[in-house]
């Protein structure tokens, strides 16, 4: 934890939804105490089986998956330099940072590279079966973080 000097270090998760870019403008509005990295996630694309697809079906499907992959990965840059310019314009040092892999896992390891006090992020909402089915970043960033969590809705 931060202890008396505040918050130091802040890992910001954004996924581009209205939820996180809540998050990024409720972070702004706080009166800046020190730096926050602003991270993004995108998971790898990947077709199910194939290898049991025909050479030529194998090849266009990696083909698409590769062009939604980099589309993803431009999106994802695009959202950590929006959050980052809004913090940077309220007087954060930010810094930006676009990860490829299962999100929470790589919000956590943001978190530990980056010696974070704060972990921030914006929640969807899912509850119930919709969690139980589709997971919540949220909801194990709560669970796993060894540090503060800031969720915002």
């Amino acid at each position: 934890m931060a202890g008396r000097g505040g918050v130091r270090s802040v890992v910001l998760a954004v996924d581009g939804s209205a939820h996180s870019r809540r998050a990024v403008a409720f972070l702004a509005r706080l009166i800046p105490r020190g730096r926050v990295t602003v991270v993004a996630v995108v998971e790898p694309v990947r077709a199910p089986s194939m290898a049991l697809l025909p050479a030529g079906v194998r090849g266009q499907l990696a083909g698409a998956a590769a062009a939604l992959e980099r589309s993803q990965v431009a999106a994802a840059r695009r959202n950590v330099e929006a959050a980052a310019g809004a913090l940077g314009k309220a007087g954060w040092t930010a810094r930006t940072s676009v990860r490829s892999g299962v999100p929470l896992a790589e919000i956590l390891r943001a978190v530990k590279q980056e010696r974070a006090d704060l972990l921030v992020l914006g929640a969807r909402g899912t509850g119930g079966l919709d969690r139980l089915l589709l997971g919540s970043v949220a909801d194990g960033a709560l669970k796993q973080a060894k540090i503060a969590v800031l969720i915002v809705k």
